[in-house]
């Protein structure tokens, strides 16, 4: 008489997972304009769709102020639209489907409009559906998985540093200010095709939580503070790391979708809470302008090395080079409003400024030239003044 299999009441007893999740954006201190784009479907919308589950996406746009939030925007609506719509019930496939649909618009768009020329977006979108998550991405956003005491990049950034740190060329704690580190290799619309890592399904569990955020965000709040922020209720978490990345002067666009795994029962008909309130309408006084860790960071534990993403498709493949774009900037806070982000080649570790004996040797060799043509000259018409004047009196 053979056993009976103990995978079978294992799978009855564990629950169906869903999602809560609550979305918070802020256009920062410096910047004029929130080029950043987050959204989420709702119960309703994915009642007719065929691959299901709950999409929630954030996008980072570049090229200008009017092409930064155009890209974000037309990424994260077409990328929900394209997902929402699609005949396949393969998330995988509906997930690069949408992004494909989404660069091709927001390219189109850039070539039909010369005041969008060169504009581009990151774009990080996450499905969870059946006790299982999917991942599409392009571009420098980032999705955290924060599961008990541990926390994972769970994206792999489409930048120039993040390639260098991957080929041993630089530390994680070099890339963090290196000059070049808002040389993104990959991004959504500014080439007529994009490489689109997509990656699922994998594995979630109940309490894990879930971190898309822009790099306004990662970028100024590092991954021990967002792993001990996302223990709090989703609200509060969602809303102290806006308040961090203000606090340490936000000169970029901040948005971040946090989403928790609960059993499915525990969701009622509003399974995401979108908060539009902008918390740069509230400004922060001096106590609270505390640009010090909000726990205690070893020099060692901040330069360890960012933990390898789950199911990557092709880790160490080449990243395709697209066009070039307007720079978005995150170099240190309270700089001018400007562009940011720029893709070009890859190339080394970047221009290095030249010597300061090489600069006055130039320079004294350009004040000579200057004053030898100035010199000529004056010569050449008190010459041809005498000239003249003897002409004349003859």
């Amino acid at each position: 008489m053979s056993e009976p299999a103990t995978a079978e009441p294992s799978a009855v007893l564990m629950p169906r997972l869903g999602v809560q999740a609550v979305l918070r954006t802020d256009v920062g201190l410096v910047r004029s304009e929130n080029q950043d784009f987050g959204t989420y479907t709702t119960p309703r919308e994915e009642s007719n769709s065929h691959p299901g589950g709950r999409l929630l996406v954030v996008a980072d746009g570049m090229g200008g102020h009017r092409g930064g939030a155009t890209a974000s925007r037309l990424a994260g609506e077409t990328v929900k639209a394209q997902y929402l719509g699609s005949e396949t019930y393969d998330i995988g496939q509906a997930l690069r489907e949408a992004l494909t649909r989404a660069n091709a618009r927001i390219f189109s768009e850039a070539q039909a409009n010369a005041d969008l020329r060169g504009m581009g977006t990151t774009t990080s979108a996450l499905v969870v559906k059946d006790n299982q998550a999917w991942f599409a991405h392009v571009g420098d956003s980032r999705i955290y998985l924060v599961r008990g005491d541990e926390i994972r990049q769970i994206t792999e950034d489409h930048s120039l540093v993040a390639s260098m740190v991957r080929e041993g060329l630089l530390t994680p704690k070099e890339a963090e200010t290196h000059p070049r580190r808002n040389v993104l290799q990959r991004s959504m619309g500014v080439s007529e095709d994009v490489e689109i890592d997509v990656s699922g399904p994998f594995a979630i569990q109940e309490n894990d939580v879930f971190v898309l955020c822009s790099d306004g965000l990662h970028g100024l709040v590092k991954e021990p503070e967002l792993k001990q922020i996302a223990g709090l209720p989703i609200d509060q978490a969602a809303t102290e790391y806006v308040r961090l990345a203000l606090a340490r002067g936000a000169p970029d666009n901040v948005t971040v979708i946090v989403a928790k795994i609960v059993p499915l029962g525990e969701i009622g008909n509003e399974t995401l809470v979108d908060a539009d309130e902008t918390l740069a309408d509230h400004p922060l006084d001096e106590t609270q302008r505390d640009t010090t860790p909000i726990i205690a960071i070893t020099e060692q534990k901040a330069a360890e090395t960012p933990a390898e993403p789950i199911s990557s498709e092709e880790p160490g493949e080449e990243t395709e080079v697209l066009g070039e774009v307007g720079e978005r900037t995150l170099e240190t806070p309270f700089q001018p409003d400007r562009l940011a982000k720029t893709v070009e080649t890859p190339i080394d570790a970047g221009p290095r400024p030249a010597p300061r004996g090489s600069f006055l040797k130039w320079a004294l060799i350009v004040v000579l030239i200057l004053g030898g043509t100035a010199g000529g000259w004056l010569y050449w018409k008190q010459h041809q003044h005498q000239g003249t004047a003897a002409t004349h009196s003859k």
